[in-house]
C-alpha cells in the first residue's frame, strides 16, 4: 500500500493544479481559490489595489488611459457603462486594454497571504504566487476527495490516511449525531459542552483540546529545562523561569546545549557524507553492463538502478521511486529558479523601455514645438515680404512699365538682401 497523497502505479493525475509529488490514493482534486477572499499579512500599497473590488489586483490590465483594474471587475464594470471607472472617458474594451507591466505582477506575487484554511487550523503564511501550490500539495487542512473509491465526499488531507471517515460517530459531549469527518468541526465551534474550565489554573478550553491547554497552563507542572542534565523536579509553569535562575543544574546547563547542537551537526553531517558515498557508488557504476559478442543472448533492455540485485547497492536512493522523485524536484526547483530569473530580466526589458520611450517622446515633444516656432517665422517673413512689394507699387504709379518692373526687380533684390542681413545679424530664436 503506498503512503498517503501518493498515487499509486498506473494512476495519472487528471488536474493540472495538483502536482504528481503530494497527490492521493484516486483521483486529483479540483482546487480553485479566490485570490480576492484571501487574508493580506502587513500593509500592502494602495498603487496595488483594484479602484473597483479595493483588493489587491487579480489578473490586472492597464486601459489607454493609464488605469489599471482587475481584468473581471472591468469587464463587469464596461458592461454596465463603457467608459473608464475612473476618469469618465469612454473606453474600448479589447482595443484599449492590455495587461499590465510585469513589474506590477511580480509586486502582486510577493504579496503575503494567509492560507485560505487558516479558520481551519493551518497557520502558514506564504507569497500569493505560492499559496495555489501550497493548498494543492502541502496544506494538512485543505479538503481532498475520500480515499475510498465509492465515496464522493472530502475529507481533510491530514485524514485521508485514516480512510473513509464519512460514517455517523455520537458526540461524546453532547450525544449528537455527526459524520467522523465533521466531528472536530463540530467540537470546536457547534457542540454546546465544547468548553469546561481548567481545574488547576481555572481557565475555560475546548474539552478535546485539553492536551494542547496542558502546555500552555499556568498552574500545570512541567520538568525544570536542566533536567536533560540532572534536575528532577518539577515545578509549576509560571515558576520555571524562577527556578531555572536558581537550578544547581544551570551552570552545566550551555555546555549541555552546546554538545547537543553539536551532536545534531554531527549528524546531519554524517548523513550528507552518507549520501554523498551513496551517489558516488552510484555513478562509479552508472554504465549498464552489456553482454559480450560470443554471448548467444539478446541485449536486453537498460535496467533502471534498482532494478537488479546489482545496482541496489550501488543507487544513491531506496527505490527507483525515490530516485525518479528526486531528479523532478530538482528538475522543479530549477524551473522555478529559470522562471524566476526570466520574469526580472522581462521587468527590467520592460523598464529599461519605458524610459528610452519617454526619452523618445520628450525628443519628439521638442521637435515639435521648434517646427512650430520655425513655421511662425516663416509665415512672418512672408507676410512682411508681401507688404514690402505693396509699398512698392504704390509709391511709383506714373512711372512706366519697364522702369517699374525695374524697380520692382531691384526692391526685390534689396528686400533680399535687407532680409537675409536681417537673419544673419538676429536669428531666429528656437
Amino acid at each position: 500500500m503506498p503512503p498517503p497523497n501518493t498515487p499509486e502505479e498506473g494512476l495519472v493525475a487528471t488536474n493540472t493544479t495538483t502536482l504528481a509529488l503530494r497527490p492521493y490514493n484516486g483521483e486529483s482534486a479540483t482546487t480553485t481559490l479566490d485570490l480576492r477572499a484571501l487574508e493580506y499579512e502587513g500593509n500592502i500599497d494602495e498603487n496595488l489595489i483594484c479602484p473597483i473590488c479595493r483588493v489587491p489586483f487579480v489578473s490586472p490590465v492597464i486601459t489607454a488611459c493609464d488605469h489599471v483594474f482587475c481584468h473581471k471587475c472591468i469587464a463587469q464594470a464596461h458592461a454596465l457603462n463603457p467608459v473608464c471607472p475612473v476618469d469618465r472617458l469612454p473606453l474600448k474594451l479589447v482595443s484599449e486594454t492590455r495587461p499590465a507591466p510585469k513589474i506590477v505582477l511580480n509586486q502582486l506575487d510577493n504579496l503575503s497571504v494567509r492560507c485560505p484554511y487558516w479558520l481551519r487550523g493551518c497557520s502558514m503564511i506564504v507569497s500569493r504566487s505560492l499559496v495555489e501550490n501550497h493548498v494543492a500539495r502541502y496544506c494538512d487542512k485543505a479538503p481532498v476527495p475520500c480515499p475510498h473509491p465509492s465515496c464522493d465526499k472530502t475529507v481533510a488531507r491530514k485524514d485521508i490516511s485514516k480512510g473513509c471517515l464519512h460514517y455517523d460517530v455520537k458526540c461524546e459531549y453532547c450525544d449528537q449525531v455527526r459524520q467522523k469527518a465533521d466531528l472536530e468541526e463540530h467540537q470546536d465551534n457547534e457542540c454546546p459542552n465544547r468548553k469546561t474550565e481548567c481545574v488547576l489554573c481555572k481557565a475555560e478550553y475546548v474539552r478535546h483540546r485539553q492536551d494542547e491547554h496542558l502546555k500552555d497552563c499556568s498552574e500545570a507542572e512541567t520538568p525544570c529545562k536542566y533536567a536533560n542534565f540532572g534536575c528532577a523536579r518539577r515545578i509549576r509553569r509560571k515558576q520555571l523561569e524562577e527556578h531555572a535562575r536558581r537550578c544547581e543544574y544551570r551552570v552545566v546547563g550551555p555546555v549541555g546545549e552546546q554538545l547537543v547542537e553539536l551532536r545534531a551537526e554531527i549528524v546531519a553531517l554524517r548523513e550528507k557524507d552518507r549520501l554523498k558515498d551513496r551517489r558516488i557508488k552510484f555513478l562509479e557504476n552508472r554504465g549498464f553492463p552489456m553482454p559480450a559478442q560470443s554471448s548467444p543472448e539478446p541485449v536486453s533492455d537498460i535496467s533502471l538502478p534498482g532494478a537488479t540485485s546489482a545496482n541496489e547497492e550501488s543507487a544513491p536512493y531506496d527505490s527507483r521511486d525515490q530516485y525518479f522523485l528526486s531528479l523532478f524536484e530538482t528538475m522543479e526547483s530549477k524551473v522555478e529558479r529559470l522562471s524566476s530569473a526570466l520574469n526580472e530580466v522581462e521587468g527590467r526589458h520592460s523598464m529599461m523601455l519605458f524610459n528610452e520611450s519617454s526619452q523618445i517622446k520628450d525628443q519628439l515633444t521638442e521637435i515639435r514645438s521648434t517646427m512650430g516656432v520655425l513655421g511662425m517665422h516663416v509665415r512672418w517673413l512672408m507676410n512682411f515680404r508681401l507688404q514690402e512689394r505693396g509699398r512698392a507699387g504704390t509709391s511709383s504709379p506714373g512711372i512706366s512699365g519697364s522702369l517699374s518692373s525695374t524697380q520692382e526687380n531691384s526692391s526685390d533684390s534689396n528686400l533680399s538682401h535687407r532680409l537675409s542681413d536681417n537673419l544673419r545679424e538676429h536669428p531666429p530664436r528656437l
